[in-house]
């Protein structure tokens, strides 16, 4: 199994993000934030994206995935629905297919305020429309306190949009923190729509609350997750999302868990 990552797990600093990322036998990267997190793809410092370009056409990276943000907000800001969809969405796309990345991950929209889960579905296919434009997936991940916060809920939304290109990018930790099994019960529902995963883990902390932890030291179920992934040839890479601090130490740590997770679960399946 090859492992993906998002570049600001190394580095917010692409040029160090990428020079570390090859010293760990990285070449997949999954595109979110470059010099701080305001600056969240596509609206990025310039050169930004000629560096990135740069990198791909000479085939020295390949991007997986572009991880704009969008929709992960209450359905009553109407203004700023609008301009998600019309504007960021687009200029992501656009970005996308010109760094060669297949897939664009979006959220299910927030729950709150009055928000209908039906006004959801139906702004999710407008982007799906836009993304259908580019010859693009669309993989919504499912999010806490959105529409799409467990697996089970994010599979009734695509099951209900019914479109090819859309699917789930699943994360477990975040399935966790909502009160889901993520392995075995969340996954059993997203694995007909899987487009991407990624790998963090996490430790609720009642009532509401919750920590990103290294892999492990949290509440997912990893092996049998990723056991599961491998046999069921779910996907040909899966994207590690550290969300632990300080990055660059704490991705070489998740690296070396995960590798050790793999030659266990290697050794579990010749039994």
């Amino acid at each position: 199994m090859e492992f993906s990552i998002l570049s600001d797990e190394i580095s917010l600093d692409i040029e160090e993000a990428l020079k570390h990322g090859a010293k760990m036998g990285f070449r997949k990267y999954e595109i979110r934030c470059i010099d701080d997190y305001e600056h969240r793809i596509p609206y990025f410092n310039p050169g930004r994206e000629a560096f990135l370009q740069e990198q791909v056409d000479s085939g020295a990276i390949e991007v997986t995935a572009v991880t704009p943000g969008v929709f992960k907000i209450d359905l009553s800001d109407l203004e700023r629905v609008r301009y998600e969809i019309d504007e960021t969405l687009p200029k992501c796309c656009e970005m996308a297919v010109r760094l060669k990345a297949p897939t664009v991950i979006v959220f299910g929209f927030m729950r709150g305020n009055g928000s209908q889960r039906s006004d959801a579905v139906s702004y999710l296919k407008e982007a799906a429309k836009v993304a259908k434009r580019f010859k693009l997936k669309l993989a919504v991940e499912n999010e806490p306190g959105s529409f799409c916060d467990t697996g089970a809920a994010t599979a009734s939304i695509i099951e209900e949009i019914a479109m090819d290109h859309v699917g789930i990018n699943w994360d477990p930790g975040n399935a966790l923190t909502v009160g889901e099994v993520p392995f075995p019960i969340g996954y059993e529902h997203v694995r007909p729509y899987l487009q991407n995963m990624h790998i963090k883990d996490t430790i609720p902390i009642p009532p509401d609350k919750w920590e990103n932890r290294l892999v492990g030291d949290g509440g997912v179920n990893w092996i049998g997750q990723l056991q599961a992934v491998i046999k069921d040839k779910a996907l040909p890479f899966l994207t590690i999302e550290t969300h632990v601090f300080p990055a660059l130490e704490s991705t070489r740590e998740e690296l070396r868990r995960l590798k050790i997770y793999l030659e266990t679960i290697k050794q579990l399946d010749q039994t």
